[in-house]
């Protein structure tokens, strides 16, 4: 378990609401480091790099070794681990770091996006239009089913930051657009929206679009969540293991899930 005296006052006092001018200084790292390098050639990616100086400008505090694991971020709020995908690679490390620091973890969902396309021949750009994503909001839903059992450790805070974000990829596909199949390079954070605290299931519950009572189906939490097939499948999984929802009988072939009082 983690010391109580490491948590008090970091845990409770860690939750960061959207910093626009703490946001534009990483933004100005990221277009420095894209004067140096072209964009998606360098080793980290872009989002990564941003949301790292974000939560830290210092980078002697990147990259920290620990527990013979490499710390994303570590300093006087324990250990910041950012993730865009694979929560499944982080049970180990969370493993090791719960025991002695509390964690935040981080994760980028995108409710605006658009896609710039870069002619990789010209080097012109060409930008399209914001358009909303329903699954952003809840996408962190099916990467949570890979943590699961640390969900709700007293050491571990989960934040979901809503972004509006641009998708950059190169026209190299098919058709006479050359977007079919084109190879996305990277993706960069333009704003920071909200930030989402989510320590157990009483967050959750504030965040989902039902009430204490509600019955649903997988179809209506499929058009919620804006998912469908896998990514659903670890969703709905995720939020029986915490004990959001659970199954009250079926109607023919069909589950119907009730949701949790608080």
């Amino acid at each position: 378990m983690v010391e109580d005296q490491v948590l008090t006052g970091i845990m409770n006092a860690f939750i960061p609401a959207p910093d626009a001018a703490r946001f534009a200084a990483a933004r100005a790292v990221l277009t420095e480091t894209h004067n140096r390098y072209n964009i998606g050639t360098y080793r980290e990616r872009s989002q990564h790099l941003l949301l790292k100086h974000y939560f830290e400008p210092d980078p002697a505090r990147h990259e920290v070794p620990l527990e013979g694991y490499i710390a994303d971020i570590y300093n006087d709020a324990g250990v910041i681990e950012i993730q865009t995908s694979g929560f499944g690679v982080l049970r180990e490390k969370l493993e090791a770091f719960l025991h002695k620091y509390p964690v935040t973890l981080v994760y980028p969902s995108a409710i605006q996006k658009r896609n710039v396309w870069i002619d990789p021949d010209t080097g012109m750009k060409n930008e399209g239009i914001y358009r909303k994503s329903r699954r952003g909001r809840y996408s962190i839903l099916s990467e949570l089913c890979y943590i699961a059992t640390y969900f709700s450790h007293s050491g571990l805070q989960v934040l979901n930051l809503l972004t509006v974000s641009s998708d950059y990829r190169l026209l190299d596909g098919f058709g006479k657009d050359r977007k079919r199949r084109a190879t996305k390079i990277d993706t960069i954070p333009d704003a920071l929206v909200e930030v989402i605290s989510l320590r157990d299931r009483r967050d959750l519950l504030k965040i989902i679009p039902f009430s204490p009572g509600d019955t649903a189906t997988n179809a209506d939490l499929a058009k919620v969540f804006g998912m469908r097939g896998r990514q659903l499948w670890q969703a709905v999984r995720f939020l029986e293991d915490v004990k959001v929802i659970y199954r009250a009988g079926k109607r023919g072939n069909t589950i119907l899930y009730t949701i949790a009082a608080p």
